[in-house]
């Protein structure tokens, strides 16, 4: 019993004497270290375009977000390699064949095209995963059926467009998972001898997996891993995974005892206590280091290229500092172990923009944070704040890119911004089986939008839409949800009065100055608050329509969105 103490003590002595000692930059300082090296890849750094292919179906796909443009912006700034994150096994019809819905090809050919055109290679990725849920161990009957249609489509393509066999594969067997990855090669083999594919290892992509992969006989393959040490400063904000870290803020890279936060009460019986006391020694140059080492070491001794497909810190409660630090690390490690990357993401939480929202290449770019991860962002200009005072389109055959982004939640939802049942045009919205709660949205870009002459000059929100039954559903502009905002209501509730059930098209219009505010959700305390006149047309983030009354179990068409006098 007394050595157990003993142990005890000893080990709370040497934690406490860790965490009292601070990181200095210089000793992240690898200069001199030039003597172990990856085989090359053919390109050498770029980015990730997320949330954009990621989503339920084709018919979501927001594909006026990222445009021509976006493609010419990431070549000039120095990237050679665009990684598209592809929710592929989504887009198909299903059972038994999995056939893609044509809608994919028709955006993902556009995509290809304009990579050619900027000479910038693109990974097709398969980004097909749930971050809770363990990849199927017959993942195969539909991983081969995608990856044969995919091929078939692309084998006559140039050498800028590589294929990733699967995202992050997680709570499958090594051997399992490289009998599958196997049998994809194999697929693409027999349609596609040309282009190269992008293998990975289990636990994520984890480089510590490596190794697991099977050594396959195909030559033209390269072996990715992902990068995001330590996590709970990679990962501090996050929504997602278990526990959520949320309330995880203001973790210091380096490590600098002087600045380290307490653990949140809320993940006190948690795993983050052990790794915030452990985060000294995890965040070492040695242990931040190594796993790269190890990464180079498999390349070197399986003689094969390697590639980091996915990096970053998320910006929501990382300080910008510490994050551009970890940047600058973390890529001139990778530059001197000759792996080549694409950082997560280019818009996103993880993005080269100031926030979440991305915002105008000449004016919102995090210009140090691109720096450090070796490209030559433009020179910023002021940006001068848009007055609107005329009415605009949201949505005409496609969300017009100069205002909005469009998104859906619910994931049974019968959603398309591509129906062809349409009212004018080539497009138009089709909702349906969607639970109570569930909303289409309208977020505006590239920050909030002040509505307030337009609401004082009588202008409308102005929609067509048609219905085969009676409906009853709310349209609501929201504000935004953050530290200092609440995300407070003003709406108006549509029913069979306003759009008759007959399967006729109608024009709704609904003066802004007559909507009723509703009151708040707020996400971070889970309460419902009521309205108290707060809402504030000065600073609108979303358009929202919602089954705000009971589940809406018939299906609505929606065409020509826009705000008119």
């Amino acid at each position: 019993m007394k050595i157990k103490v003993i142990v005890l003590y000893l080990l709370t002595v040497f934690f406490v004497t860790c965490n009292s000692v601070q990181t200095t930059i210089n000793e992240y300082d690898e200069s001199e270290n030039t003597e172990i090296a990856a085989k090359s890849a053919p390109f050498s750094k770029g980015v990730n375009f997320s949330d954009w292919f990621e989503t339920f179906s084709a018919g979501s796909i927001p594909f006026t977000k990222y445009n021509e443009q976006d493609f010419a912006n990431v070549k000039s700034i120095g990237a050679d390699v665009i990684r598209l994150p592809i929710r592929m096994h989504s887009m198909t019809k299903g059972e038994p064949d999995y056939i893609f819905d044509p809608l994919l090809f028709k955006f993902l050919d556009k995509a290809v095209d304009w990579a050619e055109k900027y000479q910038l290679y693109l990974i097709i990725d398969n980004h097909s995963f749930d971050p809770v849920r363990p990849t199927s161990n017959d993942i195969d009957k539909i991983l081969i059926p995608v990856w044969e249609q995919i091929a078939n489509r692309y084998k006559d393509r140039s050498n800028y467009i590589l294929y990733e066999i699967l995202n992050e594969p997680h709570g499958i067997s090594d051997a399992r998972w490289g009998e599958i990855q196997g049998k994809a090669i194999d697929a693409i083999r027999r349609i596609d001898q040309k282009h190269t594919i992008i293998v990975g290892g289990t636990d994520y992509n984890s480089i510590g997996k490596l190794f697991s992969i099977p050594k396959y006989k195909d030559t033209n393959l390269i072996y990715t891993f992902h990068f995001y040490d330590p996590h709970i400063f990679t990962h501090q904000g996050a929504n997602w995974g278990e526990p959520s870290l949320v309330s995880l803020k203001n973790i210091p890279f380096p490590y600098d005892s002087s600045r380290m936060p307490r653990t949140p009460v809320n993940l006190l019986n948690t795993w983050i206590p052990s790794a915030m006391n452990n985060y000294r020694y995890a965040s070492s140059p040695k242990n931040l280091y190594a796993p790269l080492d190890r990464a180079v070491k498999f390349s070197i001794e399986r003689d094969v290229p390697i590639f980091c497909g996915e990096f970053g810190v998320y910006m929501i409660n990382s300080l910008n500092d510490d994050r551009i630090r970890w940047y600058e690390i973390v890529t001139a490690a990778l530059d001197r172990r000759n792996i080549s990357r694409t950082s997560w993401d280019y818009y996103g939480g993880f993005g080269l923009f100031n926030t979440g929202r991305g915002g105008s290449f000449n004016h919102d770019l995090n210009t140090k944070l691109v720096s450090a991860l070796g490209f030559s962002p433009p020179m910023q200009s002021k940006k001068i704040e848009r007055s609107i005072n005329n009415g605009f389109i949201i949505y005409d055959d496609y969300p017009n890119h100069q205002y909005v982004n469009a998104s859906f939640w619910g994931e049974n939802t019968d959603f398309s911004l591509y129906d062809t049942n349409t009212d004018k045009g080539e497009f138009a919205i089709r909702w349906g089986n969607a639970s109570q709660y569930n909303v289409f949205s309208f977020e505006f870009l590239p920050s909030n939008i002040n509505l307030e002459y337009l609401v004082q000059n009588g202008y409308f929100l102005e929609f067509n839409a048609r219905t085969n039954h009676p409906v009853s559903f709310d349209v609501r502009f929201v504000n935004s949800e953050n530290e200092t905002s609440v995300p407070w209501r003003m709406r108006y509730t549509i029913t069979e009065k306003e759009l008759k059930p007959d399967g006729e098209w109608y024009t709704i219009g609904i003066l802004l100055s007559a909507m009723n505010e509703h009151g708040a959700w707020n996400t971070k305390t889970q309460k419902w608050l009521s309205p108290k006149g707060d809402f504030t047309w000065a600073s609108v983030n979303q358009l929202q329509f919602v089954a705000e009354h009971s589940d809406l179990t018939n299906t609505i068409w929606f065409d020509e969105i826009r705000i008119t006098k």
